[in-house]
C-alpha cells in the first residue's frame, strides 16, 4: 500500500479503518432509531452514513488494489463507485437537512436534487477515467472525459448543513441548543477533512493525509453525540461526557488502544526489518549483476565493438522492468536495451547514478534517473576504458514485493481489528448488561419499586451481587409491606375512636325499636316506621363494617375497574364521625368520572392518608374539607423542574411526556388548616420524614408510590396558615 509506514501513514490507516468502522456502526444506531421512532430524518442519516462508509471502505480497497499491482480496469470500475457513494451520500444529506430542520416549504426540492443526482450517476457511468498514480501518493488523480463536478456538489451540501444548523442553533435552547452547534461544527470539520485531502492529493504531503482522516473520525462522533443524545438527558449540556456515562464505550477505548500499541510495537517494526531485508537483497542482486557486466567488459580484448556492448546489455537476464546499461566517460549511453538511444549517444548525466560514477563512487540504493524518476538500483565503473555500467528498475516494480508484503500485514492487521473489536463489542456487552441490569434495578428501588428483579445468573462477583440484590429488594418488599400494614392500622386506630360512637347511634336505634317491638306490634304506623329505619341502621352499620374490613387486609394488588367517585364516598363515610367530632365540614363537588383501571384498596389508602392529614391539620379550630373529582387532558404528567419549587407549589411522580394529549381525571382535597411551611414542603414525600410526635413518616410515601404505580403524578399547594390542597392526576389509561 506504501511504499514506507511512517507514523503519518500507519495514522492515517488506522483513523481510515475506524472511521469506517463508526460509520457503519452509526448508520446502523440511526437505523435503530428509526425503527424505534419512525422518525424520517433518522433513516436519512442512517443512508448518509451507510454511504460515507462505503465511500471510506472503497477508498481502502483501492489503495490495496494499486499496491498489490490488481487489473487498472478494476480500479477505475471501484473509482466510479467511489463518485456514485459521493453523489448518493450528498442526496440523502440534503434529505436529513430538510427534515431535521423541520423545512416543510422546501420538499419540493427533493425532486430537482434527485434529478441532479440521477444525472451525475449517469454522466459517472457514461464517461472514461483517467488514472494518474504518483510516487508515495497512495490516492490518484482522477479524471472524467465528462464533465462531473461531484466533490463540488458534496461539499456544497456538508456547507449548506453547516449554516442552516448553525442558524437554527442560534435559535434553539438548553441541550438542543448545544447538540445543533455541535452538528454545525462536525459539518465544518468535514469540509476541513475534505479540503486536507484536496492539499494531500495536489502537494503529496502525506501529513495532509492524517490531518484529513483524523479530522474525519472527529466528525463522525460529532454527529453521533449530537444525534443519539436526547435533547432533554443531562448529557445534552455536556455531550462529550456521554462517553464516559457508558462503560461499553471505556472498554472499547481500551481494546482499540492494545491493537495500536499491538501493532506499533509488533508488527510495524517486523514489517520494516523484513523490508529492509528484502530491500538490500534486491539492491544486492543489482550490485552483482553490475559487477557482472563490468567484468565481462574488462575481459574483452581491446575496446570492444558497439554491437558487442549492445548483445552483452541485452543479454542480461533482469526481472520486471529493470535494465542495464553502459556510459561512456562523457556521460554519453554506449549501450542500452533500447538501441536508438544508444545509436543516439544519448546524455544521460542527469542520471544521479551516472553522476555517482563520475565521481568516482560505486554503490546501490535510491536514485533518480535523468528524467527525474526515482530508481532503485546499483552502479559501478569500468576501469579499462573510464565507463561506468549502471543497473536501475523503476522504484514502483522494484518494490512491489515490498508493497505487497505491506498489504498483505495490513490486511491481516484490518481483519485482526475486526475481529477484535466484534470479540471486545461481545465481552464488553457481557460485562455491561449485568451492570445495566444492577442499575436499573438500583434506580427502580430508590423510586420505590421493589418489585424489581435483576435477571443476571452469572457465577462471578457481578452473578453474586445480582443475587444479594434481590434478596435485598425482597427483604425490604416484605418491611414494606410490614410498614404499609402498620401504617393502615394506624389509621384504622384513629378512625376506630368515631366509628365507636357512629354505629352506637343505629344500635341505639335498633334496641329502642327493639325493646317495645312486643308493645307496638299492632300499631300499624310502628311497623311501618320499623321496616323502614331498622333495615337503614343495619345497612349503615354494614357499609362502616366492610369499609373498614376492606381498608384493612393487606395489600395485594387486584387491578380491576375503579370508580373513582365511589372511593371517595366511601372514605368520607369512614370519616364522617371524625368530621363531626372536629367541627370539620365537608363539601363534595363530584364530576361524572369515568372508570379507570387499578387496584381500589390501593386507591382507597391514598385518599384516606391524604383526608386523615387534612381532617388533622384543622382539629383546634374545625375548618371545611372540599373534595372534587374533574377530568381533562394533559401533554405531561410528574416533574416539572425536578427539585425546584414551583412558587409554594410542587409535583411528585415519574415524569412522562406525551406526543399528543391523553385523557386524566383529577382529585383535588383541600383543607383550610394550619397549611406547610415552605421549608417542609420539599421533604413532604420523603420516607420518615414527619412534625407528628406519633407519627411514622411513611404514609405520605406510600400515597405517593401508589399514585406512581398507577401511572399518575400528585401536586401539592400549600402555604402556612392557608390551608393545603393536593391534586391527583390519574391517566384514564392506567
Amino acid at each position: 500500500m506504501l511504499s514506507t509506514l511512517t507514523t503519518i501513514n500507519v495514522l492515517s490507516i488506522f483513523a481510515e479503518i475506524f472511521a469506517a468502522g463508526l460509520l457503519l456502526a452509526g448508520a446502523l444506531a440511526f437505523l435503530r432509531k428509526y425503527l424505534a421512532q419512525r422518525q424520517f430524518k433518522d433513516i436519512c442519516f442512517a443512508l448518509v452514513f451507510f454511504c460515507f462508509f462505503f465511500y471510506v471502505a472503497a477508498t481502502i480497497a483501492s489503495q490495496m488494489m494499486f499496491s498489490l499491482g490488481s487489473d487498472l480496469a478494476a480500479r477505475i470500475m471501484l473509482q466510479k463507485w467511489v463518485y456514485v457513494s459521493i453523489v448518493l451520500c450528498s442526496f440523502f444529506l440534503w434529505c436529513y437537512l430538510l427534515e431535521r430542520f423541520g423545512l416543510k416549504r422546501l420538499r419540493w426540492s427533493y425532486l430537482i436534487i434527485f434529478l441532479l443526482a440521477g444525472w451525475f450517476i449517469l454522466r459517472i457511468a457514461q464517461s472514461s477515467v483517467n488514472l494518474i498514480y504518483r510516487q508515495d501518493i497512495i490516492e490518484p488523480l482522477v479524471f472524467f472525459s465528462l464533465y462531473v463536478p461531484v466533490r463540488q456538489f458534496f461539499v456544497l451540501m456538508w456547507l449548506l448543513l453547516a449554516v442552516f444548523a448553525l442558524v437554527f442553533a442560534l435559535r434553539a435552547r438548553a441541550g438542543e441548543r448545544k447538540l445543533t452547534f455541535y452538528l454545525s461544527g462536525s459539518s465544518l470539520i468535514v469540509l476541513l477533512a475534505l479540503l486536507c485531502s484536496y492539499l494531500y492529493v495536489s502537494q503529496a504531503e502525506p501529513a495532509f493525509l492524517g490531518l484529513s482522516w483524523v479530522l474525519t473520525l472527529a466528525a463522525i462522533l460529532g454527529f453521533l453525540l449530537a444525534e443519539l443524545i436526547p435533547p432533554g438527558s443531562p448529557e445534552a449540556q455536556r455531550p462529550l461526557r456521554f462517553f464516559s456515562t457508558r462503560i461499553l464505550f471505556k472498554l472499547l477505548i481500551i481494546f482499540v488502544l492494545l491493537i495500536v500499541i499491538l501493532f506499533v510495537s509488533t508488527i510495524l517494526p517486523t514489517i520494516n526489518i523484513s523490508k529492509y531485508a528484502m530491500s538490500k537483497s534486491i539492491i544486492g542482486n543489482y550490485s552483482k549483476v553490475a559487477e557482472k557486466v563490468s567484468d565481462e567488459i574488462g575481459s574483452m580484448p581491446g575496446q570492444p565493438s558497439q554491437e558487442k556492448l549492445q548483445a552483452l546489455v541485452s543479454g542480461v537476464d533482469l526481472s520486471g522492468q529493470a535494465e542495464v546499461f553502459i556510459v561512456d566517460q562523457d556521460q554519453r549511453l554506449v549501450a542500452h536495451p533500447d538501441q536508438k538511444r544508444a545509436l543516439q549517444r544519448e546524455f544521460v548525466g542527469g542520471n544521479q547514478a551516472v553522476a555517482a560514477v563520475a565521481q568516482g563512487r560505486q554503490g546501490g540504493g535510491e536514485f533518480k534517473d535523468e528524467l527525474g524518476a526515482i530508481m532503485v538500483g546499483a552502479y559501478i565503473p569500468v576501469g579499462k576504458f573510464g565507463w561506468s555500467v549502471i543497473v536501475q528498475e523503476p522504484i514502483i516494480s522494484a518494490y512491489a514485493e515490498l508493497r505487497r508484503l505491506e498489504t498483505n500485514s495490513l490486511l491481516f492487521v484490518i481483519i485482526g481489528i475486526v475481529v477484535t473489536s466484534l470479540g471486545g463489542i461481545f465481552f464488553a456487552r457481557s460485562i455491561e448488561r449485568p451492570i445495566k441490569e444492577l442499575t436499573a434495578g438500583t434506580e427502580a428501588v430508590a423510586k420505590g419499586d421493589l418489585r424489581w428483579y435483576v435477571a443476571v445468573d452469572s457465577a462471578d462477583e457481578i452473578g453474586r451481587l445480582a443475587k444479594a440484590f434481590n434478596q435485598m429488594t425482597k427483604d425490604l418488599r416484605e418491611s414494606q409491606e410490614r410498614l404499609i400494614l402498620s401504617e393502615k392500622l394506624a389509621s384504622l386506630g384513629t378512625m376506630a375512636a368515631g366509628m365507636a360512637h357512629e354505629i352506637k347511634n343505629p344500635l341505639v336505634s335498633i334496641r329502642t325499636f327493639t325493646q317495645i317491638l312486643t308493645q307496638k306490634w299492632e300499631d300499624k304506623e310502628f311497623r311501618e316506621k320499623f321496616a323502614t329505619i331498622i333495615p337503614h341502621e343495619i345497612e349503615r352499620i354494614n357499609r362502616i363494617a366492610e369499609s373498614l374490613l376492606k381498608f384493612g387486609k393487606p395489600m395485594k394488588p387486584e387491578l380491576t375497574k375503579v370508580d373513582i367517585n365511589s372511593l371517595l364516598e366511601e372514605v368520607l363515610l369512614l370519616f364522617e364521625s371524625e368530621c363531626k367530632k372536629h367541627n370539620v365540614r365537608v363539601t363534595k363537588k363530584l364530576a361524572d368520572l369515568p372508570q379507570i383501571t387499578g387496584d381500589a384498596g390501593q386507591l382507597q389508602q391514598v385518599f384516606v392518608n391524604i383526608v386523615k392529614n387534612g381532617i388533622e391539620s384543622m382539629h383546634d379550630k374545625g375548618g371545611e374539607l372540599i373534595v372534587k373529582t374533574d377530568i381533562g387532558e394533559v401533554v405531561r404528567l410528574g416533574k416539572m423542574q425536578e427539585g425546584k419549587m414551583r412558587g409554594r407549589e410542587m409535583v411528585w411522580g415519574e415524569e412522562e411526556e406525551f406526543d399528543k394529549p391523553v385523557p386524566v381525571i383529577f382529585i383535588e382535597i383541600s383543607d383550610s388548616g394550619e397549611g406547610i411551611p415552605e421549608e417542609n414542603l420539599k421533604s413532604l414525600f420523603d420516607p420518615f420524614f414527619t412534625t407528628k410526635m406519633t407519627g411514622t413518616g411513611m404514609g405520605l410515601p406510600i400515597t405517593l408510590r401508589i399514585i406512581e404505580e398507577h401511572g399518575g403524578s400528585v401536586k401539592v399547594r400549600s402555604a402556612a396558615g392557608k390551608g393545603t390542597t393536593f391534586i391527583i392526576t390519574l391517566s384514564q389509561r392506567s
